[in-house]
């Protein structure tokens, strides 16, 4: 059970990088055009800006689609008393999230400010700086409470582990007395633990994939299911902790007794 809820702890961690990723990927830089650019211009520098490697998505808006979103929220077309289209022509740009930080844009901002038809680039330096700090603060909350139930997996394991291994103490004694080295006499127990630790990883990782198979709707949402990657990492980790806890603990109980000698076995 600890490990399964270490195991939900770094699936919400999963979920909320999935879904800090997505918000920094909706984010949007507009980009104004200038009244003077030329069609071919402007199409040439959307060409040059979709091939960027910050770039996610790039949608050019017309002078005339802009008119149209603008007629369609405010429900009358405001040509109809100014005389004319007040409106630019822009590009939208939504950002990869490795680039979606308020340093990065700022640098990506000046070289987009460089290109001739461009006037001026707009996004919203306040927003990204709320995300940012979100971001980091539930990652760290999440991490903390992570490192808290890895701290009493370990506890109740290593207490399970010496229970297990309590009742044969008086036998790790007899095999001192016959010459058995301490590697030898750890080996078997260790294995032991190890095959536990599996055994608990098979079992915390079905419960896992129940919940997977429960909330399937809604986790789509923010993870992809299908992702292979997904399930080697979160299981993987997984095993590797149930292995690692399992065996130190064994490692450190056996180790308790083979330090003392028969008249303290009996007080311990």
């Amino acid at each position: 059970m600890v490990l399964f809820m270490l195991g939900i702890i770094a699936m919400l961690i999963l979920v909320g990088n999935e879904l800090s990723n997505y918000v920094k990927e909706n984010i949007t830089l507009s980009v104004i055009i200038k009244e003077s650019a030329e069609e071919a211009d402007i199409q040439e520098a959307f060409k040059k800006l979709e091939k960027k490697q910050y770039v996610k998505h790039i949608r050019y808006i017309s002078k005339e689609a802009a008119l149209k979103e603008l007629a369609s929220e405010m429900g009358e077309d405001p040509v109809a008393f100014l005389g004319y289209n007040p409106l630019s022509a822009s590009f939208e740009i939504n950002l990869k999230s490795i680039y979606a930080n308020n340093d990065s844009i700022l640098f990506i901002a000046k070289g987009i400010n460089a290109i001739d038809v461009v006037k001026q680039v707009d996004y919203q330096k306040n927003l990204i700086h709320e995300v940012d700090k979100n971001v980091k603060r539930i990652t760290v909350s999440l991490l903390a409470i992570a490192g808290l139930l890895l701290i009493i997996s370990f506890i109740l394991i290593n207490n399970t582990m010496r229970l297990l291994i309590y009742s044969n103490r008086f036998l790790i004694h007899t095999m001192k007395l016959v010459g058995a080295t301490r590697h030898f006499i750890r080996k078997p127990y260790i294995i032991q633990g190890v095959i536990i630790g599996i055994l608990a990883a098979i079992f915390a990782i079905i419960y896992i994939l129940g919940l997977f198979y429960w909330f399937a709707a809604d986790l789509k949402m923010f993870i992809d299911l299908s992702d292979t990657k997904l399930y080697l990492t979160m299981f993987g980790t997984i095993l590797l902790f149930g292995i690692i806890i399992t065996a130190t603990s064994t490692f450190l109980a056996v180790n308790k007794y083979l330090k003392h000698n028969l008249d303290d076995l009996y007080y311990l």
